[in-house]
């Protein structure tokens, strides 16, 4: 134990308290030193620097050689609209914004800056509308011309005709222009901005559109054009759509390289390449379905022909013609009688034979005369026929596949049927006139009979070879039935 010099004991000091109390006690100085420094800085400088303000703008300069600027955001005529509001932002030459603002109703921001070249900035929300580097020397108004543009647009087709009544729509921009002008793309959904229908020479006009990337979309029950497009001036777009002519036309097989047959009267479906029906229509004269007006593109088309399906398939509308060929042929059969010479004006009949379960049945789907050369000619598509001939009681058959053009000449023959005819239908009246005729010969014979048993008994009598009372009985009885029969002469 430590003694003082008295001899009495004396405690130890714990050296860590007193170490941090003096460690307190320093940083205390040190903090009140730090204020009192910077509010005597504050204090001076507040006398050399001041804060200016005008139109919502601040910025801190030294107060000496400031000039009384007035921005002013210029445009073309009839867009007053677009000056209000407008965000200024000026940028000196290292890249730090030094002031901004918005524009009054006329599109003007009044600021204090000193001498120097800034860049000043026109946005409108996301959008940079306008941009100018400027040189302030004095006091003055400093135009900015925004960027506002104009868009001409004509549809047409892709056979180069005008789109009349067709919708523009103008959707706002999908790449943004940053402050330093680079186009970056932004996670934005563009917005319809405006929208226009095309005159009767297939134009719509679009005034005052800010600089920047515009979906432009023609519709016409859907969308038949669709573009991107960067404004930075008066544009005069041609838009080629998607609309064109749908021409097809049906043929039929040809043995040579020309085009065959046109084929009439076809029952034409067609739809789009979502299985929607488009339209529905028959072939005319010459085989032609002819639409104007059509979307281009891939369609299915169905086509059917006297009860058979004689096209299927898709093909690509781009405008032009299309021929079909179908599986349908030329059929000319000639008549002959049984000597060989050709038949005219005979009766033709053309039926479809088709097998239904274990029969065959026949459709009868053609029906002429042949012309003065015994021919007759049609259209028939791909399948088995049964052609039969008649003139007269002669009668003609063939059965064939029809698989080519073809040539069928087909000889008549006396119709047995029509013999069987001349002998069954007249053998009842032969009959009937016979039991008639028979009826009629029956009473003379029998009046002959008894007018020559009458004769006998007479000359029995007169010869004594018969009695009064006999002879008498018998010849009333004959003279009874004579009368009965028709009557007789009295002697």
């Amino acid at each position: 134990m430590l003694r003082d010099p008295e001899g009495k004991p004396v405690r130890r000091s714990n050296h860590l308290i007193t170490w941090f109390l003096i460690l307190i006690i320093l940083g205390g100085l040190s903090f009140l030193f730090m204020v009192f420094s910077v509010l005597a800085v504050t204090t001076n400088s507040s006398q050399a620097n001041f804060s200016l303000r005008g139109g919502g703008l601040r910025a801190f300069f030294n107060a000496t050689d400031l000039f009384n600027v007035t921005i002013q955001a210029s445009s073309c005529e009839g867009l007053k609209s677009y000056l209000k509001s407008l965000n200024v932002t000026i940028y000196d030459s290292n890249g730090t914004i030094v002031a901004s603002g918005l524009t009054n109703d006329t599109g003007f921001l009044k600021i204090r800056l000193p001498a120097g070249v800034f860049t000043t900035f026109l946005s409108k929300g996301y959008r940079v509308v306008g941009k100018k580097e400027i040189n302030v020397t004095s006091s003055g108004v400093y135009k900015i011309p925004m960027w506002v543009h104009n868009i001409s647009i004509e549809c047409i087709d892709l056979k180069g005709r005008v789109l009349s009544n067709h919708l523009v729509y103008i959707y706002d921009q999908v790449y943004f222009y940053s402050w330093n002008n680079f186009t970056v793309l932004t996670n934005q959904t563009g917005r319809l901005i405006v929208w226009n229908k095309t005159d009767q020479s297939g134009k719509a006009a679009f005034k005052g559109l800010w600089n920047g990337t515009y979906m432009i979309q023609v519709v016409s029950g859907r969308v038949i054009y669709e573009e991107l497009i960067d404004l930075q001036k008066n544009e005069s777009l041609i838009l080629t759509c998607n609309k064109t002519d749908l021409i097809i036309r049906f043929v039929s097989m040809s043995d040579s390289s020309k085009i065959g047959d046109p084929i009439p009267n076809i029952e034409v479906n067609i739809y789009d390449s979502e299985g929607n029906s488009v339209f529905k229509d028959y072939t005319d004269v010459n085989g032609y379905i002819n639409y104007t007006g059509v979307y281009s593109g891939r369609y299915s088309i169905f086509a059917e022909w006297e009860g058979m399906e004689i096209w299927s398939g898709i093909v690509d509308v781009t405008g032009e013609e299309i021929v079909l060929k179908c599986p349908v042929f030329r059929l000319a059969v000639k008549v002959l009688d049984p000597s060989g010479n050709p038949v005219p004006d005979a009766q033709v009949t053309i039926s479809r034979v088709t097998r239904r379960y274990r029969t065959y049945v026949t459709t009868v789907i053609r029906t002429g005369k042949t012309d003065k050369f015994g021919y007759y000619t049609c259209l028939l598509p791909q399948s088995r026929y049964e052609v039969t001939c008649s003139y007269g009681i002669y009668r003609g058959l063939t059965i064939f596949d029809l698989d080519s053009n073809m040539n069928v000449e087909i000889a008549c023959y006396a119709n047995a049927g029509v013999w069987f005819s001349a002998f069954i239908v007249p053998l009842p009246l032969l009959i009937l006139t016979i039991m008639l005729e028979r009826r009629k010969l029956k009473k003379p014979m029998e009046m002959k009979k008894y007018r020559t048993m009458l004769e006998k008994l007479e000359n029995l009598y007169e010869n004594g070879l018969i009695e009064y009372r006999l002879y008498r009985k018998l010849r009333e009885e004959y003279e009874t039935k004579l009368m009965e029969l028709g009557g007789r002469e009295f002697r």
